[in-house]
């Protein structure tokens, strides 16, 4: 549910605590029991008097909401973005700000017009139809250097690219997946080693799916989930905005990848998603990544900085080990968390000392719970500059 809904709802159901800070502080914790710093800049739109002043407009425009978001930065400290959010959340909650302003702040939530084309009577694909369309299930042609995937076979609408339809396919270095298609499976471009290059669409909504079929089992009842691109020749990728979901495993053994830009809307770096991606050099990450998952990065040993965007609260246990270049990563404020997941104790958040660069440093802001961790594991820690 978006947060402009949940603020509806606490508006309609419990209207008296609007006006009282406990009750409103309690109701949060109860929608968002895992995001603190979501509670805590919500409240700021309450402490700031911005609220009251809302409660009392027919309707804002431009120049009062960006009065209200400068008010947030000034006040508390926090990025524009993250201020806009939360200013813009309530306004929309409470009828201020129309639907179509909404989606102007967010431009690639807009729908996205496709061309669907069909592909005919076209034998490289074995599919089965769904109730909402159609999903391949294999590519069965020769390896054929360049791939260009159809969003239409048989007069049917191609929404999803099934778990292993690839898998193998060593010859194709370059796939195009069409506009229209909006899901790609678990291991679906597996071990495609010579896949340099892919084109994916504007319409694309996650990478990976919770769909065991065919997934291997380890470890008795935990299910794996092989990642969509896991052991291909991928040399770069920007996934589009579109994208919300990114499974684990999903990049795994890239041994080429050295780029990649993760999507706006992507709020967590799932388990081994670039696990052993030895090359990787460079990873834009989105300003409302919230979390990253156990062992993300561990094995990455060409990054050498990482800068974590304000609003990240936790990084769990070996997201860096095995970065043996990494010598520097700015943790935020935001932090709460570093070490933990579901084996806690396991493996060490940034590996072994005789794992870590010499000169690795974690840089951090005075009294953060970052610089705390940083003099309890005995890790080098410097203030950020701004």
């Amino acid at each position: 549910m978006e947060d402009s809904a949940v603020l509806a709802k606490i508006i309609n159901d419990y209207p008296d605590a609007l006006s009282d800070r406990k009750k409103l502080q309690a109701l949060f914790l109860d929608f968002f029991p895992q995001d603190r710093l979501k509670r805590n800049t919500l409240l700021m739109v309450f402490d700031d008097g911005i609220l009251d002043e809302m409660k009392r407009m027919s309707e804002i425009d431009k120049i009062e909401l960006h009065r209200f978001v400068k008010s947030i930065v000034q006040g508390y400290g926090i990025k524009t973005e993250n201020a806009n959010k939360v200013v813009t959340a309530w306004a929309k909650a409470l009828g201020l700000l129309p639907d179509s302003e909404q989606e102007r702040e967010t431009p690639n939530d807009s729908p996205h017009e496709v061309e669907w084309v069909d592909a005919g009577d076209n034998n490289l694909y074995e599919y089965e139809e769904t109730s909402r369309g159609i999903k391949i299930t294999r590519f069965v042609d020769f390896d054929e250097p360049v791939v260009t995937i159809p969003n239409m076979i048989d007069g049917k609408k191609v929404l999803e690219i099934g778990n292993y339809a690839f898998k193998g396919c060593v010859g194709i270095e370059k796939i195009v997946i069409s506009d229209g298609i909006e899901i790609i499976g678990n291991g679906t471009f597996l071990n495609c080693r010579e896949l340099k290059e892919i084109v994916l669409p504007e319409t694309l909504k996650r990478i990976g799916t919770t769909d065991p079929t065919g997934c291997p089992k380890i470890l008795g009842s935990i299910t794996k989930y092989e990642g969509a691109f896991e052991y291909s020749g991928l040399e770069s990728i920007k996934i589009p905005n579109s994208v919300k979901v990114i499974g684990e495993n999903t990049f795994s053994s890239c041994m080429k990848l050295k780029k990649v830009v993760l999507p706006y809307s992507l709020k967590e770096i799932k388990e081994n998603t670039f696990c052993w991606c030895r090359s990787l050099e460079e990873v834009e990450m989105p300003e409302i990544l919230s979390i990253i998952r156990m062992t993300a990065f561990t094995g990455c040993e060409s990054l050498k900085s990482v800068v974590l965007p304000e609003g990240v609260i936790s990084i769990e246990q070996g997201a860096f080990a095995g970065c043996k270049s990494l010598e520097s990563i700015y943790i935020p404020d935001s932090v709460g968390e570093i070490g933990g997941g579901k084996s806690s104790g396991y493996m060490q958040t940034f590996g072994q000392i005789d794992e870590r660069h010499k000169d690795f440093t974690i840089l951090c802001n005075a009294g953060s719970y970052a610089m705390q961790y940083a003099r309890a594991q005995q890790i080098r820690c410097a203030r950020a500059q701004d």
